[in-house]
């Protein structure tokens, strides 16, 4: 696995970290530029963190 595929895993992680705890925590939408409100921004982060850690840990990007 390679540089890239780990840095995606790690982003991945924490934007839907972020996501799950502003389910919990409203203040943090302040963090998330999305447009809508808190359980909107939480969601969309959610979905953009789980992507991110799909094509992390299923696609093999080359280093060149």
């Amino acid at each position: 696995m390679s540089v890239i595929n780990t840095t995606f895993i790690l982003v991945g992680a924490l934007v839907a970290l972020l996501g799950v705890l502003t389910f919990f925590i409203p203040a943090l939408e302040r963090i998330i530029n999305a447009p809508g409100g808190p359980r909107m921004k939480a969601l969309i982060a959610l979905i953009i963190g789980l992507i991110f850690l799909i094509v992390g840990l299923t696609v093999e990007i080359p280093v060149n």
